[in-house]
C-alpha cells in the first residue's frame, strides 16, 4: 500500500495523473505466492451423505395435559370465613344412548367364554386336590 499525496496545486495534480498512468501501463510483477488465491472449499452438498444408515427420528415423549380446574383458587379471605364443606355443583347426566344390539351380543359371548375359562380351572384344581387328600396334623 501506498500513501497517496493530495497536490494543492492543478499543475502538482496533472503530473500525478501523468505518473498513475505510467504506474498502471507497466504494473510490478506480483510474485508467485501472491498470485494463486487460496482454493476455497466446495460447498457441502445438501441432504444425507451416500452410504448413510437409515435411522429412526427421536421422538419427544407426548405432552399430557390436565385440565385446568374451571373454578378460580379460593382466596385467603374467603377459606377463613367459609369453613363448612361446599358441595360441587350436580353433574350434568350425559344422554341415553340405545345399546348397538351386536355390542350386547359381543358382551354375553365374552360372558360366557370367560364363565367357561373358570369352570376348566376350577376343574382343573378339584382334579389334582383329589389326588393329594389332606392329611389333618394333630
Amino acid at each position: 500500500m501506498t500513501i497517496e499525496e493530495i497536490p494543492i496545486d492543478s499543475s502538482e495534480v496533472q503530473e500525478n495523473e501523468e505518473a498513475q498512468e505510467i504506474i498502471e501501463a507497466s504494473p510490478e510483477p506480483e510474485p508467485p505466492e501472491a498470485q494463486e488465491e487460496p482454493e476455497t472449499p466446495a460447498p457441502k452438498r445438501r441432504g444425507r451423505p451416500p452410504g448413510a444408515k437409515n435411522r429412526a427420528k427421536p421422538r419427544s415423549p407426548p405432552v399430557i395435559t390436565r385440565p385446568r380446574s374451571r373454578r378460580p383458587p379460593p382466596t385467603p379471605e374467603s377459606s377463613e370465613e367459609e369453613e363448612e364443606y361446599e358441595e360441587p355443583p350436580p353433574r350434568r347426566r350425559a344422554p341415553q344412548v340405545e345399546e348397538d344390539p351386536t355390542r350386547t351380543i359381543a358382551a354375553e359371548m365374552l360372558h360366557l367364554m370367560q364363565q367357561q375359562t373358570r369352570n376348566r380351572q376350577q376343574a382343573r384344581v378339584n382334579k389334582y386336590a383329589s389326588w393329594f387328600p389332606q392329611q389333618s396334623y394333630g
